[in-house]
């Protein structure tokens, strides 16, 4: 997938229209819910993308990070004196589709988000049980700023492998490959 830096710019400037996570006032899962259906929105809208929340969806978010990384990362003169892609512009792929990408997550092993103390620094994290955290904005931002060495999809798989019981996860792939059920989609 190709994107030019021009249509990555004009994600870019959308994605800045729309409100942070968290938001005083509002209730967590619900911004991220809101922000979730908001990088299905402007993928769908940008670049004819369709984010769907079950692995298919995390793959076409791993090529879109991908193809966005390319678009936006400076000429190697540029870098060579330092540019690098504005921080600001990974907190805006960071909160809109690492939301998406959470809520993906979720939709397939569970959790709740909370805001939680990491280094001084309070970050959005999906809590399942036993301190079992996951910081999948974190992870979708990573993606946008370094490119492919920190890949959602891979996040993804190791996330769901750790939290899905063994014998639950290979029924569910069972059924998938058979064509009788399909990850569930919220």
């Amino acid at each position: 997938m190709e994107i030019t830096r021009q249509k990555a710019s004009a994600l870019l400037d959308s994605l800045s229209e729309f409100y942070p996570i968290p938001r005083a006032g509002l209730d967590l899962t619900s911004t991220i819910a809101a922000n979730a259906q908001r990088a299905q929105i402007e993928s769908e809208r940008h670049f004819s993308i369709s984010l769907t929340l079950d692995a298919s969806g995390v793959r076409a978010l791993r090529e879109l990070l991908s193809a966005l990384h390319r678009a936006m990362l400076p000429s190697r003169v540029a870098r060579i004196f330092g540019a690098r892609i504005p921080f600001t512009s990974s907190v805006l792929v960071a909160n809109v589709f690492g939301a998406f990408l959470g809520e993906a997550l979720r939709a397939r092993v569970g959790g709740e988000w909370r805001l939680v103390d990491c280094n001084r620094q309070t970050l959005v994290a999906l809590c399942r049980e036993n301190d079992n955290i996951s910081l999948p904005t974190y992870k979708a931002g990573k993606q946008f700023m370094n490119g492919d060495g920190d890949d959602v999809w891979f996040f993804y798989q190791v996330m769901v492998n750790k939290l899905t019981p063994a014998s639950e996860e290979a029924l569910l792939q069972r059924l998938e490959r058979s064509g009788r059920v399909r990850t569930p989609v919220v």
